[in-house]
């Protein structure tokens, strides 16, 4: 099920990221306020870090020090600001905790050797992904990016339970 829940939330952060860049594109008639998107990247976030609690790249980060202390805090601080922002207008606040941890994660992966290489790899291009985007210009379309290597990450990192009966 957390396969699931990490696809749904990066696939969720990939479309908002979509939408925001067609806004800014002026594509579809869409207004440019993109800045509504951004409860919707923080709703993905939050079911990809969700889907992420109990795996073996959380149990790695546990056991990583304070960098890996800074990294969880950040990664479940960030969505937390970006759902709030359909109240308070702070989302600088959420994109750069997001983002921080992001990269945070990405030197713990890379020191710890916490997933498979290819699996880093992917880690280093989100938190990349992550840093460069602008909410007033195309390169909102990296959010699709960064959604989608976090859908790719689920499916490759969370393992589906499936129960074989015996008989």
């Amino acid at each position: 099920m957390r396969t699931w829940i990490g696809v749904l939330g990066g696939m969720i952060y990939a479309s908002a990221g979509a939408v925001m860049g067609s806004m800014n594109a002026g594509w579809f008639g869409l207004d440019r306020e993109a800045n509504a998107m951004l409860p919707w990247m923080g709703v993905g976030a939050a079911l990809v870090v969700f889907a992420f609690s109990s795996s073996k790249l959380h149990a790695g980060l546990r056991d990583a020090g304070r960098l890996g202390r800074a990294t969880q805090l950040l990664l479940v601080i960030g969505p937390v600001l970006y759902v709030l922002s359909w109240v308070v207008e702070f989302a600088i606040l959420g994109t750069l905790a997001l983002g921080i941890g992001v990269v945070c994660l990405s030197v713990a992966a890379i020191r710890r050797r916490l997933v498979p290489s290819v699996d880093r790899v992917l880690i280093v291009a989100s938190a990349v992904g992550s840093l460069t985007w602008n909410t007033e210009t195309l390169s909102a379309f990296l959010l699709v990016g960064v959604g989608l290597i976090w859908a790719s990450l689920s499916v490759r990192l969370l393992p589906s339970k499936v129960t074989v009966r015996d008989g």
